[in-house]
């Protein structure tokens, strides 16, 4: 994998899941793919529970899984049931996307059973058209002391890009707006360029708050509970999330190196009324680590 590929695919990673879904989608739109609105499937064709997406190309059908993470090897264990889950809903193919990489036994047993794998590397190359703006001016060459600059500079330019591209929706404008967005806006406010607050380097990226009350209807709440534990428990080395109690999630890990927590934040954040609940990681079965606690937001 290029360094180019390697850089994309981590900025892909550090996109919430459903952002990343939906460059997927645009992905699979280059491609000639539309999603099937299937019963009890939102407008733009993403599933508010993580569960795979129907595509049809003319007469053909292929079912596209996400397999959302950072960092993450997916294993052929993942595959399992893929194909038959796709017969079912009437596709042939089934296409597995995901930030990370596939582990070899993954990549042996995909091509028997008419499953297309694409790691972070094969998939940078396809949604980087999508993501740069062609009006992007090529930036001069820096003094070499600049170096560090440019490079926090680029993580923070990318990002903004990303987020300018999923503002317009799954179409790829033609015209630049005449102003920023509010998203891309931010972004660029945070940037080097702007005299600001020097963020440490392994400091995690900031998530923006709603300005929006939190829902009073415990219908919603209920809902959104039910919406984040489902997305959560796709994530890699979960092997399931559900609520014990109102506040706190109960992780269950399949296995003992795994440590989701980078990943899980942001599905819990994209619900105010979630965002500070208890998260108790309760490692696999027979296990000699501790259950830990972690906590995405505190007030």
């Amino acid at each position: 994998m290029g360094e180019s590929a390697t850089r994309g695919a981590e900025q892909l990673a550090q996109l919430r899941w459903r952002d990343f879904t939906k460059l997927v989608l645009q992905a699979m739109h280059g491609r000639g793919y539309r999603p099937v609105i299937e019963t009890g499937t939102p407008a733009d064709g993403i599933p508010t529970d993580g569960s795979d997406i129907l595509l049809e190309r003319g007469d053909e059908r292929a079912l596209l899984s996400c397999k959302y993470g950072t960092g993450s090897i997916v294993s052929a264990q993942s595959l399992l049931g893929l194909s038959k889950s796709a017969s079912l809903r009437g596709a042939v193919n089934v296409i597995v996307v995901t930030p990370g990489k596939f582990d070899d036994e993954a990549e042996r047993i995909a091509v028997p059973q008419h499953i297309e794998l694409i790691d972070g590397g094969e998939l940078w190359p396809e949604v980087r058209p999508y993501v740069a703006r062609p009006q992007d001016a090529t930036p001069i060459a820096p003094a070499p002391q600049a170096n560090a600059a440019l490079m926090a500079w680029g993580g923070a330019a990318l990002i903004a890009a990303v987020v300018w591209f999923i503002a317009q929706g799954l179409q790829p404008a033609t015209e630049a707006p005449s102003e920023p967005t509010p998203a891309v806006a931010t972004a660029i406010a945070a940037s080097p360029s702007t005299p600001a607050k020097t963020s440490a380097p392994n400091a995690k990226p900031a998530v923006a708050r709603s300005s929006e009350p939190y829902p009073t209807d415990p219908a919603v709440i209920e809902r959104h509970r039910r919406e984040a534990a489902n997305a959560i428990s796709t994530l890699f080395g979960v092997d399931r999330a559900l609520w014990s109690t109102q506040s706190t999630l109960m992780v269950y890990l399949n296995s003992e190196q795994s440590d989701p927590i980078n990943e899980l934040c942001p599905l819990l954040e994209r619900y105010p009324e979630l965002a500070s609940s208890r998260v108790q990681l309760q490692p696999p079965p027979g296990s000699t680590k501790a259950v830990r606690f972690k906590q995405c937001r505190t007030y």
